[in-house]
């Protein structure tokens, strides 16, 4: 195995976490548990305490649950962790080559686990299931593929970047709609900073909110998909680029010009959506995940009001003034020791049971956007809001979700720039240099 190098740095605390897991881990991967059945160890970030509250968290953990049933002879051995505690525990994990047997994979973590031949390739044992493996939504498996090889599969999908604002609000200050172009963006802020309502509520405290949300729409906006490809490809765009430039200017502006809640950098995502709920802000971005949260828990008259949009296009911009960063992010991935046989198929069905067709469905029917297309479902079930967010999820020109694709040392590297940008602590010009001083060792490492 080629020497780990951690996705986001392995911290102490990782270490210690390897000290306290690795015995365990060393059981739970073996093929067969104590009385001769298969044994499976999964480790995720899906939470029981979510069931009925996140549709991604209620449709996977269904899967298991109906898999357990119609497989009794199959142990599951599942630890469900908290995200942060996740993130920690699977590179610790990961760094002393001791992974369970299935795992969640970021889309961003995929290329150092595939380098590090920690996660299995998958394209023999989809052939064998062509339904399932063919019945993804196009571009969903695209972030756990590498050279051609599927090593993850896809849970949920639908765009990170949607607007949902409040149209009383907006109607308040003469706008019967969000507004089109960017001028108008700074003319509602305008207006609405005079009644001491911020245009949009802004949290980005755990740092990636603004690359996954805001900054891979808006530089779509402003360069276009191709920008992005030859960033990817290494041949010849530049984060220095007049197009990254203004799209971090945009926000810069609006947070100069005093359209953002003063603490964005020290709130997180809950903080800021219960800003619009209070009616401190007009609007929040977010992706189609904060739909049901909207439904479940703003004030009817929140609620009632609220109705969602994209940013306008960019002046002079290349990309769709429609399209949505989006697609998969997160996938389930197999530990590269496990062996073609009874426990590989059985793995192989779980997956199935947790991402495949009854749970896309049922994740469609409770305001999610499964990366499996669930066909015809209920839709009378949904929300006006769900819906809206699940038909603009359909309808939208998904592009790249940054955080995703770009290497982990240029993530980081964007995420605490933008942190200081926002802040006033730093320019979009100086960000961009920063990034593609990072961008530029990334390529020489390639």
């Amino acid at each position: 195995m080629k020497k780990w190098q951690a996705v986001l740095g392995v911290s102490v605390t990782c270490a210690m976490l390897m000290n306290g897991c690795s015995n365990k881990a060393a059981t739970s991967n073996s093929s067969k548990s104590a009385d001769g059945a298969v044994s499976i160890k999964l480790m995720h970030r899906y939470q029981t305490s979510n069931i009925g509250k996140s549709p991604e968290d209620t449709a996977v953990l269904d899967g298991v649950e109906r898999f357990k049933k119609d497989h009794p002879e199959v142990e599951i051995v599942e630890e469900q962790l908290q995200n942060e505690d996740y993130s920690i525990k699977a590179q610790a994990l990961a760094a002393a080559d001791d992974m369970p047997d299935v795992f969640i994979v970021p889309g961003s973590w995929m290329t150092n686990f595939v380098a590090n031949g920690i996660v299995l390739p998958l394209n023999e044992e989809l052939d064998k299931r062509p339904e399932w493996r063919d019945g993804y939504r196009p571009g969903t498996l695209d972030a756990g593929t590498r050279d051609g090889s599927v090593y993850g599969i896809p849970i949920a999908a639908g765009p990170t970047h949607l607007i949902y604002y409040n149209a009383d609000l907006f109607a308040d200050i003469g706008y019967d709609h969000f507004p089109k172009d960017w001028n108008e963006v700074m003319d509602a802020g305008s207006k609405l900073a005079a009644k001491g309502i911020n245009l949009f509520s802004y949290g980005d405290k755990g740092k990636g909110y603004a690359l996954s949300s805001w900054i891979s729409a808006l530089t779509d906006r402003y360069n276009g998909p191709a920008w992005t490809e030859s960033i990817l490809a290494g041949n010849g765009a530049a984060f220095t680029d007049a197009g990254f430039i203004q799209a971090i200017s945009t926000m810069s502006d609006l947070s100069k010009a005093g359209y953002l809640n003063k603490d964005m950098n020290s709130v997180d995502g809950d903080t800021m959506v219960s800003y619009y709920f209070e009616g401190r802000s007009a609007a929040f971005v977010s992706g189609i995940w904060s739909a049901m949260n909207v439904v479940n828990n703003a004030p009817d008259n929140v609620k009632n009001a609220t109705k969602l949009a994209v940013f306008p296009a960019a002046p002079g911009g290349k990309g769709n003034p429609l399209a949505s960063s989006g697609g998969a992010g997160v996938y389930y991935s197999i530990n590269a020791k496990i062996k073609p046989g009874p426990k590989l198929d059985a793995i192989m069905t779980l997956l199935e049971y947790m991402t495949g067709s009854q749970s896309a469905k049922l994740m469609a029917e409770v305001g999610g956007f499964p990366a499996f297309d669930p066909g015809q479902f209920d839709s009378a079930k949904l929300h006006p809001i769900a819906l809206a967010a699940y038909e603009a999820s359909a309808a939208a020109d998904a592009t790249k979700i940054f955080d995703l694709w770009f290497d982990a040392s240029i993530v980081e590297v964007i995420n605490t720039e933008i942190q200081s940008v926002m802040s006033g602590a730093r320019t979009p010009e100086q960000m961009a240099e920063a990034v593609q001083q990072a961008y530029k060792t990334f390529l020489s490492k390639r």
